[in-house]
């Protein structure tokens, strides 16, 4: 019998609703702009009638607060509670982890320093929009891009493959594995190029998934990203067994 290879497994998140269990920047957004109008350009949204990249100018330049101000709206916003045990486990284990976000890079930082503690937070690699607070309670900011989500994030996905791909020193027959993690239609290219795909239990894009049967797992913590890359990475789950879970799960109609 062949000896097991662990596989190179490497975990992408979204932040708004997948680890920070509220959406920080809406929270932020809704002073200036209120919830009602808000949500009714998500529905523009929605509907194709105007971009998301669209509505964020509109959004973030409603709002008039300091820095300080906006920050402690969202002292009481909890995260998810398998979090910071999964963290750990991949710093311990070196899984590569990147926070992948249309926020703002430095909220999501700050978010995660009252939780993992500011140098650690400070590790983490934030794959976000830039955003800075004036003087004048201005709130900047510069997109990751020009997609009209203002980030695809399915491109760091793409280079990830692509890098390894490219490794001059990868294991004979080591299965390179992408782990994505999201809640929501903003997250759906990042979605299809995963190879293991956790979608929040009760959100959009667990919805989106069950509704185009695109395979997912459906997911109430983050005990259960850590759970599926141990079994992976000791040999007691299989992709196999992944692909065959996520297969029933976007089949099943509840």
């Amino acid at each position: 019998m062949l000896a097991h290879v662990a596989p190179s497994i490497e975990v992408f998140s979204d932040f708004d609703g997948t680890i920070s269990m509220e959406d920080t920047g809406c929270i932020i957004i809704d002073t200036g702009f209120g919830t009602e109008n808000r949500k009714a350009m998500d529905l523009q949204i929605l509907h194709h009638e105007l971009t998301f990249l669209e509505a964020m100018d509109a959004w973030w330049g409603s709002v008039k607060l300091t820095h300080t101000e906006g920050m402690d709206l969202l002292r009481s916003v909890p995260i998810d509670p398998g979090f910071v045990s999964f963290y750990n486990y991949a710093i311990k284990h070196n899984v590569p982890f990147s926070v992948v976000s249309c926020g703002l890079d430095f909220i999501i930082q700050e978010y995660l320093g009252w939780f993992l503690g500011d140098e650690a937070a400070a590790e983490v690699t934030i794959l976000a929009n830039y955003g800075k607070v004036t003087e004048d309670k201005k709130w900047l900011v510069k997109y990751r891009d020009d997609s009209p989500h203002s980030h695809d994030k399915s491109v760091c996905i793409k280079e990830s493959k692509h890098a390894f791909l490219n490794k001059s020193d990868k294991i004979h027959g080591q299965e390179h594995i992408i782990v994505f993690c999201g809640d929501g239609i903003s997250d759906l290219s990042a979605a299809r190029e995963a190879d293991i795909l956790f979608a929040r239990r009760g959100r959009n894009l667990e919805t989106y998934c069950r509704t185009h049967k695109i395979p997912f797992t459906a997911f109430d913590t983050f005990d259960q990203v850590t759970a599926t890359i141990q079994g992976l990475t000791d040999g007691s789950l299989t992709m196999a067994e992944v692909n065959r879970r996520q297969q029933l799960e976007c089949e099943n109609e509840n």
